[in-house]
């Protein structure tokens, strides 16, 4: 400051002395031009001896301000416990402050990478900051940009306490025992159950010092810290595999589901997100764990058995009344299905129609957009009379006309907006019911009122039909109807092979009242040559992977997905085959997979992996922006890491 100010006087000085010798010069000396010469002289001596004084002055000064901020540079480091290091072009370290020094890492002259090489995105500038741990201490690194200059921040107070926090946060956890309440259990089946299952569940918590509160007879609350739940799944939850064990000794069928929600410190928001993964891990069958950390995706674990089918139909018949009152409220009704409705969607749609009609709505059901696949298609062109006579098929676009505030939009068969031949409808309508036999995926893109998803059931038709009995008794099924429905069970439970239980032959009998005719159903499930053609070529394109795996993988050509499923279907019933998976291109400008399993793969897991879905031995997926060899490409690396997965996860083994 002191500085300044001198120099501040000394320039006023020097400015009123030129001032005065100006004025002494124009006044006194106007007839000694040699004086006037000499005194000028003077002051132009005296301005330059000013002036390097000055400058002088100011190196002297800048000097002391440069020391003064390297000194501060050095504290603030220091204070901030920062380093520095450069490095030149060849990534040789040429600087290092004293931050390193202190701490016994002198690496110059030596390349950066050797010594770290984890910060080689960082050298590539493809990240501006990272994490790296050097002696058990933590930094955070960053690149200064536009320079060959990394800071290193010692974050290892901060980085411990945050894992700490992270490792003493709060999960939630939910127990069921599937199938607990549809057992009729004798008391010996009661004490086995008691006694090799439950006490082996209590005791495999207790070992990870989980606290646990029994709800009810078939649920069980776990409280655990994030270290402990790490634990049980470094374990792979092996209880799972010990209780389905234990369960086929004792010739039950009780298995655990388990939901863990995570990544919280609002315990109501954990609380909500445990009760719906639990009620997501029985809508897809049970058997399994699902656990999703706040903000992320659903995870699953297990799921190696189908879903059991429910010997109570009390579900059933509360559904029904639910159904039957939302209608009833309704101004009309709009049914959906999924893209290129298949035998089962046209004939839940159908049935749907014919409950809603009996209770006096103007109903409707999509099927003019969205595209029929080509054998319903022709069974309905066959059956236009009846069908067409009764019910009112339209296309999405008159779907948005009708559609209003009071409108009850169904959707059979499907669950997810992005299959829906409705999508656009439903994006509109606030009043929406699922009616699904799907395993049901972790995330819905619709929300609805209310939804009925029972994987155990073979078909959409069955769960429909199922109904029936609880509606009016005015309901009229025509023969023809009928055969659709039974048409549509028959198809996807492959003539009564797969997903079949006694609630399956339940409703065909119930559907064999109402005049379904077994021989006509096959008589309208034939096809035309060319389809076996076509279905001989995918299968002769197959080929071995491992673990009893065939994938048939066509580039070339086009082939409707019935076909392709088709296909799939004849590969997995040969005797060496586990499952098979179908790629080509369809009809509809799509690349699609189908995918079969006999049980022991989850062939639903590996779609979902890929973005599909579907149940444990009848899954697939369908793109249109991708190819055959890419789509095949992703299920090799999928199909490996399943693999793997199962070779490390006992959960996931099949006993």
């Amino acid at each position: 400051m002191r500085r300044r100010t001198f120099i501040s006087m000394l320039s006023i000085t020097v400015i009123v002395a030129v001032l005065i010798a100006l004025l002494v010069l124009g006044v006194f000396f106007k007839q000694n031009v040699v004086l006037a010469a000499f005194v000028a002289a003077l002051f132009c001596i005296l301005l330059i001896v000013i002036y390097f004084s000055l400058d002088l002055v100011k190196n002297e000064s800048n000097k002391e301000i440069e020391n003064e901020l390297e000194l501060s540079y050095k504290e603030v480091l220091s204070h901030g416990d920062i380093g520095i290091i450069s490095y030149d072009e060849n990534y040789e370290i040429n600087f290092m402050s004293d931050f390193f020094i202190k701490r016994d890492m002198n690496h110059l002259s030596e390349k950066i990478l050797n010594w770290l090489p984890e910060l080689q995105d960082m050298i590539n500038n493809e990240a501006n900051n990272q994490i790296v741990i050097i002696n058990d201490e933590k930094f955070s690194v960053r690149k200064i940009n536009n320079a060959n200059v990394l800071t290193f921040k010692n974050i290892t107070k901060e980085y411990d306490l945050d894992k700490k926090l992270e490792d003493e946060a709060l999960v939630l956890g939910l127990l069921s025992y599937d199938n607990y309440d549809e057992i009729t259990m004798s008391e010996d089946e009661l004490s086995y159950i008691n006694s090799n299952i439950k006490v082996p569940v209590i005791d495999y918590f207790r070992n990870f010092n989980v606290i646990y509160k029994t709800l009810k007879n078939n649920r069980m609350l776990l409280i655990m810290n994030e270290t402990t739940f790490k634990q049980i799944r470094a374990d792979r939850f092996s209880i799972l595999n010990k209780v389905r064990k234990v369960s086929k000794e004792g010739n039950t069928d009780v298995t655990l589901s388990l939901a863990f929600a995570r990544g919280s410190d609002n315990y109501e928001e954990l609380d909500d997100n445990v009760e719906s993964l639990l009620e997501l891990a029985q809508t897809r069958g049970g058997d399994q764990v699902v656990v999703r950390k706040s903000g992320g995706d659903v995870t699953f674990y297990g799921g190696t058995t189908e879903a059991r089918e429910k010997q109570s139909k009390t579900k059933v018949r509360v559904t029904a009344n639910s159904i039957k009152d939302l209608i009833e409220k309704s101004s009309n009704v709009i049914i959906v299905g999924h893209k290129d409705m298949d035998a089962d969607c046209v004939a839940s749609a159908l049935c749907m129609s014919n409950i809603a009609m009996s209770l006096g709505k103007q109903t409707y059901i999509v099927s003019r957009s969205g595209g029929v696949e080509p054998m319903i298609a022709d069974v309905m062109n066959r059956y236009s009379k009846t069908i067409e006579g009764k019910h009112h098929l339209i296309s999405e676009a008159d779907g948005l006309q009708l559609l209003n505030d009071d409108t009850l939009l169904i959707m059979v068969d499907h669950h997810s907006a992005a299959q829906s031949n409705g999508a656009n409808i439903l994006k509109q309508a606030k009043r929406i019911i699922i009616l699904d036999h799907h395993r049901r995926k972790a995330d819905l893109d619709v929300v609805a009122m209310m939804m009925y998803i029972e994987a155990a059931a073979s078909s959409a038709t069955e769960i429909i039909v199922e109904f029936l009995p609880y509606f009016s008794k005015n309901i009229e099924i025509s023969a023809e109807e009928a055969n659709i429905m039974y048409l549509g069970i028959l198809i996807d439970t492959d003539h009564f092979r797969v997903r079949t239980g006694s609630r399956t032959f339940d409703v065909a009998k119930q559907l064999r009242r109402y005049g379904a005719d077994p021989m006509v159903c096959d008589e309208l499930s034939q096809e035309p040559y060319e389809n076996v053609i076509d279905r001989s070529r995918i299968i002769n394109s197959g080929k071995l992977y491992k673990n009893d795996v065939i994938i048939a993988s066509v580039a070339e050509g086009n082939f409707t997905r019935s076909i392709a499923s088709q296909a799939c279907d004849m590969m997995v019933k040969s005797k060496e085959i586990e499952a098979a998976f179908v790629i080509c291109n369809s009809d509809k400008n799509e690349v699609v997979v189908s995918a079969r399993s006999k049980g022991k793969i989850n062939v639903q897991v590996i779609m979902e992996k890929m973005k599909g879905g579907g149940h444990m031995t009848a899954a697939g997926l369908q793109v249109t922006d991708s190819s055959v060899p890419k789509l095949e490409a992703e299920l090799l690396k999928v199909l490996d890491d399943y693999f793997k997965g199962e070779e490390n996860n006992e959960s996931n083994t099949d006993i």
